[in-house]
């Protein structure tokens, strides 16, 4: 359509304004870590948990936390220093899923950290897998307290606070790490991922290529089977210089937090695919 003459053009100035302006409210805002990966802010709705694949269609998991039969914690490592004012995590029935099995990790309010360790290698310079997360925050668990709570973290072999981790704060699940090695106050990132919902099943998908170096290092994350996070590239990179990395997983937490916080684990799975890391347990299978 053309416009002719003055009036015309005023009106053509203000759809334009009127579009910039609709864009600009309507956007989801997101985040932008140093490598050029995004993640999605709590502004936007997270996708629904559906479509996983069946696990019989797909390539066999690395390992399976396989939560069943008489001894639920055979594929965990032994390693009561993981509890550490908290207790021990608990089989339970899974929320929501009928016949399958959770572990619930509780950490009351001063506690540190429930944790369990997958009984995997550890993981060198230029490894990759997928791994998977099936979570359910209950409703009490609580989102918004000040401080950091870690769900998942590849840790250093060293000292210090991991090259990566998944955490809840602010109400959403957020990528972060690079908070020791070398340089932590230039290589520390925090990237969101999407809300952290209460009340209902949340799988995550991380796919990670191990490495020091920042060029070649990447992280990779879906959320209920939508990419959020593609392709970034830690300052750090995704491991540190002389330090393998291995996987925990449970609640590792801020002790100022005041709250009592629960956890179920429905499914982890590590895997050599996305398909296969992303075939958890839940209530769409």
């Amino acid at each position: 359509m053309r416009t002719h003459g003055v009036l015309g053009a005023a009106v053509a100035l203000l759809l334009v304004a009127g579009v910039v302006v609709g864009c600009s409210t309507d956007e989801p805002s997101r985040s932008t870590g140093s490598g050029g990966g995004s993640g999605v802010t709590a502004t936007d709705t997270p996708p629904p948990l559906t479509g996983a694949p069946d696990p019989a269609t797909v390539p066999p998991p690395i390992w399976q936390a396989s939560l069943s039969g008489p001894d639920p914690l055979r594929n965990f490592r032994d390693t009561p220093y993981n509890n550490d004012g908290a207790p021990a995590p608990e089989l339970v029935d899974a929320p929501g899923v009928s016949g399958a099995k959770a572990l619930e990790f509780t950490v009351p309010g001063g506690g540190r950290r429930s944790e369990l360790e997958p009984n995997i290698q550890f993981y060198r310079e230029g490894d990759e897998a997928w791994f998977g997360f099936a979570w359910n925050l209950p409703d009490d668990f609580p989102v918004n307290a000040e401080g950091w709570q870690v769900l998942a973290q590849w840790k250093n072999s060293g000292d210090g606070s991991p090259p990566i981790e998944v955490k809840v704060e602010g109400g959403q699940f957020k990528l972060d790490g690079g908070a020791g090695g070398d340089d932590p106050g230039g290589n520390y990132f925090s990237v969101p991922i999407g809300p952290a919902l209460t009340g209902r099943q949340t799988d995550i998908v991380v796919h990670i290529v191990f490495s020091t170096d920042p060029s070649k290092a990447s992280v990779d994350v879906w959320q209920n089977g939508q990419q959020r996070i593609t392709g970034y590239k830690p300052p750090g990179g995704t491991r540190y210089q002389g330090d393998d990395s291995y996987l925990k997983t449970g609640i590792y937490r801020d002790s100022a937090i005041s709250q009592t916080a629960n956890l179920f684990l429905v499914d982890a799975r590590v895997a050599r695919s996305y398909e296969s890391a992303s075939a958890l347990v839940g209530p769409k299978s």
